[in-house]
């Protein structure tokens, strides 16, 4: 039992370390299913507990479908693709592909029976974020430069564009029967995130002078929140399972709103010829994490399990998400947020024994884009917009009570285009944001007698 706990607390401390890495969206700016398993069936987990990982994710009463003690560990490498494209007013256009790497995204999760009727957890997961890194364009001899958007600032340009955001949470977690055929659970979610933009328009620009083909004249200027701001959330997690009989299961979850402190920087002012050009600014942004309400279906046999599950996202009444016009400026020249969509997501998903040592997984993700064409501009450095996630994977049992897994995934490329604005939408502008993904996974599972 020491061993056990010792190996728990390092994986702990490995994931802490780990996890602060750049990462990407899926479901908006979640993933769309955690861990080698949970992941490769779509992100199906409602009624459909395949391990700690997934349960904790989706809906903690599902705890209640492992009887021994148990633990799961996975580690992913994700991988986004993405592009930049822009066309000024004036005719030229041009575009920029991101700089990415494959990300590293730890989950891990521990459950223990408690008695016969409750079963306990903690799980630390990697959960979802959104990243981009554009170089600025460079500029020709006539002074067009090679994708209006990210001219450089003096010419009104973003120059180089950079976001990071990180989302993980830590969840102890319970479950218990409240008859034989239903079972409750609830996490208490301790959220942590980190954020990073280059440049910052969550705060009033600073004006300077800039260069416009009618040459020189006051052009805003926004500081940059390059060093990352961290920030603390906590929030809840419900869930209920129906066992309606020995095929059929029902399952029913909510995550409350994950409500964060604010994000801080220190930061100096960039705009060439004026008063306080290179000083210091100071400035914060709210942040918090959206409720999801969620219900599942899965049907079981000896050895198949297919499931169904369903989500709505509330990103429209959120902070840091949630504006009341579009654009979404204040009256300073700040954006109030990025202006995304409620969300709908479906998922389906299946696992197959084929034999007691093998087993097969397939799954497909849908989510709704919550970034509207008008709003492109704003989200160059959040392009949360992939739909279609192609899930596929396959778990081994090495031994008696370990089991290896393994997946992957694809998520279709998908774009947005609107207008450039300053402060209204520019006529004969436009902005295009591409993006697809790729992830491999692998996991083990420790399965306790």
């Amino acid at each position: 039992m020491k061993s056990k706990v010792l190996m728990l607390l390092t994986a702990f401390a490995v994931a802490g370390a780990t996890v602060a890495q750049p990462a990407a969206a899926t479901d908006g700016h979640f993933l769309h299913g955690v861990g080698a398993i949970n992941s490769t069936m779509g992100g199906v987990g409602i009624a459909m507990p395949a391990d700690v990982l997934g349960a904790v994710y989706t809906n903690p009463a599902g705890l209640m479908a492992f009887e021994n003690t148990r633990a799961d560990f996975s580690f992913e490498m994700f991988k986004p693709t993405m592009s930049l494209s822009s066309t000024h007013p004036m005719g030229f256009s041009g575009s920029t592909k991101g700089t990415t790497e494959f990300t590293p995204i730890p989950a891990l999760g521990f459950s223990m029976p408690v008695g016969d009727r409750a079963v306990v957890s903690l799980a630390g997961l990697g959960i979802g974020g959104f990243g981009v890194n554009y170089a600025a364009a460079s500029v020709s001899s006539t002074g067009v430069p090679s994708n209006p958007i990210l001219a450089p600032t003096t010419v009104g340009g973003f120059g180089q564009v950079y976001s990071d955001f990180q989302l993980m949470k830590i969840a102890p977690a319970f479950a218990f029967a409240a008859s034989e055929s239903v079972w409750l659970g609830a996490a208490f979610n301790f959220d942590w995130a980190r954020l990073s933009v280059m440049p910052a328009p969550m705060t009033n620009p600073d004006m300077g002078m800039g260069m416009t083909p009618g040459g020189p004249a006051p052009m805003p200027f926004y500081p940059d929140a390059t060093a990352h701001s961290s920030a603390f959330g906590v929030g809840i997690q419900l869930g209920l399972t129906w066992l309606v009989n020995d095929q059929w299961s029902l399952g029913l979850a909510y995550t409350s709103e994950q409500f964060f402190e604010d994000f801080e920087w220190n930061s100096t002012n960039k705009a060439p010829g004026s008063e306080g050009f290179g000083f210091p600014r100071t400035f914060t942004f709210k942040m918090n994490v959206p409720a999801v309400y969620g219900a599942g279906l899965a049907y079981r046999t000896e050895s198949l399990t297919v499931g169904l599950d369903g989500k709505y996202i509330t990103y429209s009444s959120t902070d840091g998400f949630k504006v009341d016009q579009v654009p979404p400026f204040n009256a300073d020249g700040s954006v109030a947020g990025f202006a995304w969509d409620d969300i709908f997501v479906i998922a389906t998903g299946l696992e197959w024994w084929a034999s007691e040592d093998f087993a097969l997984r397939a799954g497909y993700n849908y989510s709704d884009n919550p970034i509207s064409d008008e709003v492109s501009f704003f989200n160059i450095p959040a392009p949360a917009i992939v739909q279609h996630h192609l899930t596929a994977g396959l778990g081994w049992s090495l031994a008696e009570n370990v089991e290896l897994n393994f997946g992957y995934y694809h998520v279709l490329e998908n774009s947005i285009s609107g207008p450039m604005y300053g402060p209204g939408a520019i006529p004969g502008s436009d902005v295009t944001s591409t993006m697809s993904e790729n992830s491999f996974l692998i996991g083990f599972s420790f399965l306790g007698n």
